[in-house]
């Protein structure tokens, strides 16, 4: 992790995070998450429809053909 000293303890947020490798910040969202933390998905009212069917992807992917699999992934790689 990071050091910092105690003589500098007003730390911004995106000071700490930026001087955190890969996987301190995976450790940083798991702790987050066990700790109840961490919001998950975060959209408008409008999008939980959106995000609770999505998510169901998530784990489904043996349950895909593989033309339902690329086209999932075509339309993923066309938004990023």
């Amino acid at each position: 992790m990071p050091t910092f000293y105690p003589e500098s303890i007003d730390i911004d947020v995106e000071e700490f995070v930026d001087d955190c490798s890969s996987s301190e910040i995976e450790q940083l969202v798991n702790y987050l998450k066990e700790n109840g933390l961490y919001p998950g998905l975060i959209g408008t009212p409008g999008d939980v429809t959106w995000n609770e069917e999505v998510s169901k992807l998530v784990d489904s992917k043996w349950k895909l053909s593989t033309e339902d699999e690329a086209t999932i992934l075509r339309i993923c790689n066309k938004l990023i």
